[in-house]
């Protein structure tokens, strides 16, 4: 699955370089009850696209980008036509996500 997250970058706690893995484990955690998992496995990984203003210290909006469940390179037809993709807008409140 891939999934594209929005949000304010400044609303991700921690260190604004490490604000990737913490939105993926926020996600990966809340909705698919495991941590992410970025080490690379032949039985399976997460992957995440890393655009550029992630890091920012301004409160700017931004895309992030996650490859769940990856077993193996596909094209990018491949992924279009068969690859599960949804988009979400994170929010958080009183530090609630």
């Amino acid at each position: 699955m891939r999934v594209a997250i929005r949000v304010r970058v400044t609303d991700l706690p921690g260190e604004p370089l490490g604000r990737h893995s913490t939105l993926g484990d926020i996600f990966c955690n809340q909705f698919l009850h495991r941590p992410l998992n970025l080490r690379p496995h032949p039985s399976g990984y997460d992957g995440v696209v890393i655009l550029e203003g992630f890091d920012s210290d301004k409160p700017v909006q931004r895309w992030f980008i996650y490859d769940l469940n990856v077993k193996c390179a596909l094209s990018r037809e491949e992924l279009l036509a068969t690859i599960p993709h949804k988009v979400f807008l994170a929010s958080r409140e009183s530090g609630t996500w």
